[in-house]
């Protein structure tokens, strides 16, 4: 044998001698199994989740994108599509929260139509979302109560003893894993809903509340941890960021369709659209508390079989109000939407023009005789479709009874309201983000996003005439803003305060009276370009 042969066999045989060993020294860890632990063996699990459903029982028809001119939604759809996904023993169903409420069906039933229809899709989850309490708390408990899942939250408080309101959070083992799930409702919830539907509840901020309760879950021997929240992306992103330890946000509130999870560290994010539009998917790989792989799909309520159990539920729960309703009312001319119903993997409408709130503030003006009204950016609604308006169409996209109001305002006090109206989107902490665009009428103005808090409206009229700082104006507005919501106090200081009716019936009458109804123009609210800001800057000789 050649000396280049011998070299050669003597390198294997000290390979296979260093192999050996190795193998060896992992057999002895391993012992006395000699196999990989439960641990060590990767695991699949999938969580299937929902949000911002907004008591849509029935489906809809879509008007934007790829759900344009399609039958969307629908819980005995959904259910449908549920049944038809991997095995119970591997999937965890979560809902992300504003379930319950809003449709005619759900608020006629106080969110009870919703909560049966949840129980037959046999969830494992919820999170409070900031508009279950719409019905007050004490309603909120009894639906609760119903619920043959927990209903999460573990930043409500009760103010009266600190208690919690609800249950915090839970340990689910799933194919082997124990999952840990924590809910964390929206803090600004009283910032969206009338006082008294949270009169004696306290709300803690989210980050806080997560690092309080991460560790513990993972004491208790959580696998993984999931936050259930109603926070928005942009909170969740945040949340991502500030508090380690968090594999998964199930998110809700922004009403995002993400296509792809949004990973942000080692955290993914996923979101499911709204009103029942989609179900989502995320596939997890886990070994050792490790998340090695995900898989992130939206699956569309489309082209889905009914489910015949869950439609057979949801049309006894309708029937006692079929002729509600099915009531004409009149009809619509076009396509009557509001942009911010639901946004994408990237959203951009939060300080968009509103269509259906221009026509609903017109409503409200002309029946109040106000020289302005004002309408919060709701950011939700099934759009009206051409032909006929039923009582059950409008109520979709008025999901909220609310008083309307009368006061009067300087012209100051509205400059301070438009103010407010663009910070509350534009701010860069996403946990004072809250609501959208102020909605108008019988007012147009600009406003350059870039510009200092303060300085950012341009130009304001009411009616063809330029704004009075000192005048005094009649203004109309719903019962949430003109009880400071969504940050706007001036409405709070407003002089000759009385309440005049119910938005809902205001808007209902108005379209009958008419007969037929179009979405006016959006050309009441300008957003300044960077060519028209410079423009502006360099007359102001800046």
């Amino acid at each position: 044998m050649s000396k280049a042969n011998l070299s050669a066999l003597a390198s294997f045989c000290s390979i296979g001698l260093l192999t050996g060993f190795f193998m060896a020294v992992q057999a002895r860890l391993r012992a006395p199994e000699q196999r990989l632990t439960a641990a060590d063996q990767p695991h699949h699990i999938v969580i299937l989740h929902t949000n911002d459903i907004h008591g849509h029982l029935h489906s809809w028809q879509g008007w934007d994108q790829d759900l344009a001119g399609q039958t969307v939604g629908g819980l005995d759809r959904l259910a449908t599509r549920v049944r038809d996904e991997v095995g119970a023993d591997r999937v965890l169903l979560l809902d992300a929260g504003d379930t319950i409420g809003d449709s005619m069906v759900a608020v006629e039933t106080q969110g009870r139509a919703v909560i049966a229809t949840l129980n037959a899709l046999r969830y494992d989850a919820m999170v409070i979302g900031n508009h279950e309490p719409d019905f007050t708390p004490e309603k909120l408990r009894a639906r609760i109560a119903e619920a043959r899942f927990p209903v999460l939250a573990a930043n409500i408080i009760n103010r009266k003893d600190g208690s919690l309101f609800t249950q915090p959070y839970l340990i689910r083992e799933v194919n082997g894993v124990r999952v840990g799930i924590l809910g964390i409702a929206y803090p600004n919830t009283p910032l969206t809903s009338t006082q008294q539907n949270v009169a004696g509840l306290q709300f803690r901020q989210a980050i806080e509340t997560a690092r309080e309760y991460v560790p513990r879950i993972k004491r208790e021997g959580a696998d993984i941890l999931i936050a259930l929240t109603h926070l928005g992306l942009g909170a969740d992103k945040e949340l991502a960021e500030k508090v380690s330890g968090i594999d998964v946000i199930v998110g809700g509130h922004s009403h995002n369709r993400l296509k792809e999870a949004v990973q942000v560290g080692n955290t993914l994010i996923v979101q499911a659209g709204a009103h029942g539009s989609d179900l989502g998917r995320l596939d997890l790989t886990i070994a050792n508390g490790r998340l090695l792989a995900h898989r992130s799909t939206l699956l569309p309520i489309t082209n889905v079989a009914s489910d015949a159990t869950v439609a057979a539920l949801i049309k006894a729960q309708s029937k006692p109000y079929e002729a509600a309703l099915s009531e004409s009312i009149g009809r619509a001319a076009n396509w009557i939407v509001r942009p911010q119903t639901l946004a994408g993997q990237k959203p951009e409408a939060r300080n968009a023009e509103s269509p259906a709130d221009d026509l609903f503030a017109d409503a409200i003006r002309e029946t109040t005789q106000a020289e302005i009204a004002f309408l919060p950016g709701v950011g939700y609604g099934v759009a009206l479709q051409p032909g006929e308006i039923t009582a059950a169409h409008l109520r979709n996209l008025l999901p909220h009874d609310a008083a309307v109001w009368t006061m009067k305002l300087t012209g100051a006090q509205i400059r301070e309201v438009l103010e407010q109206a663009i910070e509350n989107f534009t701010t860069k902490e996403p946990s004072q983000k809250v609501g959208g665009m102020i909605q108008v009428s019988g007012l147009t103005f600009s406003y350059d996003p870039y510009e200092p808090r303060g300085h950012r409206v341009q130009h304001i009229k009411v009616g063809d005439h330029p704004l009075s700082t000192q005048q005094r104006y009649a203004i109309a507005v719903n019962s949430l803003l003109a009880e400071g919501g969504h940050h706007f106090m001036a409405f709070t200081r407003g002089k000759a305060r009385q309440p005049v009716g119910k938005q809902y019936e205001m808007v209902k009458a108005w379209i009958a009276r008419r007969g037929e109804v179009s979405a006016p123009p959006t050309n009441r609210i300008i957003r300044l370009t960077a060519q028209q800001s410079d423009t502006q800057a360099h007359r102001r000789g800046r």
